[in-house]
């Protein structure tokens, strides 16, 4: 039996049931939920969307976005579904409402589709949307803490690649290990003379024992940071010469100039606690 031959009476009464059977699915949606025609007028809401606009789900049917959010969202939303129905997929989007009932700002994840006719009219959109705005919250707290600890993880390495320790009144260590490169020496001499001007140090021992190689490129970065600490009155001294370092050293024919070098850290302490005693002795 088709529409045309049924009873006006039973026409009405599925009419009744269809609409109810809506109603009810929209209120099983887990947040907003809602239909409108082509025009963008609501035919029916839950009672979510309804409280967000503060007002009863009666009170919105035949009524537009531009009746209950500001003109900027409601222009939004508008636009969406035109979208949808010009497209006739789906959209999904993250996107802020203004809540009238409250005031305030919530984050939503909004999914529409077209409402299409049996002849391929479009017929509207219907749609629903999730409050996420705690979900935002946490996934922005997360993204924070993540580059919080990126950052902290990124001081702690540049320190632990640049050491310096207060072996001695006035008397600072700074033990290199692996490979030096510009951007490490320039770091390092940042390091150093912030320590020797904090720590008011007299005397400066570079520790190589854990460097690789000392080649003519490395032996001018260590002068670099030698000559910036002798302009703060600091003396430096290189300690950790291995034999196979000392080599490479004579065999590139690298000048150290006055700089002095020891083969221990031992003898270098030494040697700087010596020549800081009478310093000391005067303070």
């Amino acid at each position: 039996m088709t529409d045309a031959s049924k009873p006006r009476d039973t026409l009405l009464h599925e009419n009744r049931v269809l609409k109810a059977q809506l109603a009810a699915l929209l209120e099983a949606c887990q947040g907003m939920a809602w239909v409108k025609d082509p025009n963008g007028r609501f035919v029916a809401v839950n009672s979510v969307i309804a409280q967000a606009a503060n007002c009863t789900k009666q009170d919105m049917a035949g009524t537009t976005d531009f009746d209950h959010w500001p003109a900027a969202q409601a222009q939004a939303f508008v636009r969406d579904d035109q979208l949808v129905m010009e497209s006739g997929h789906l959209k999904q989007v993250e996107e802020p409402l203004d809540q009238q009932a409250n005031h305030q700002t919530v984050w939503l994840s909004t999914r529409k589709v077209p409402v299409v006719g049996p002849d391929g009219r479009s017929l509207g959109t219907a749609g629903t949307a999730r409050d996420i705005t705690e979900e935002r919250s946490t996934a922005i707290d997360r993204e924070r803490f993540a580059n919080e600890l990126v950052a902290a993880q990124a001081k702690l390495i540049d320190e632990l690649a640049t050491p310096i320790l207060n072996l001695w009144e006035g008397v600072l260590a700074v033990p290199l290990i692996g490979t030096i490169d510009a951007q490490r020496t320039q770091k390092l001499m940042d390091a150093l003379l912030q320590a020797i001007r904090d720590q008011d140090a007299r005397r400066v021992l570079l520790d190589v024992t854990g460097v690789r190689t000392v080649d003519r490129e490395v032996a001018s970065l260590l002068l670099r940071a030698v000559r910036a600490s002798k302009l703060t009155g600091a003396r430096c001294a290189l300690v950790g010469i291995r034999p196979e370092v000392a080599r490479s050293l004579v065999d590139a024919d690298i000048d150290l100039g006055e700089l002095p070098t020891y083969s221990t850290l031992a003898q270098g302490l030494a040697a700087a606690i010596e020549k800081s005693l009478p310093t000391a002795i005067s303070r």
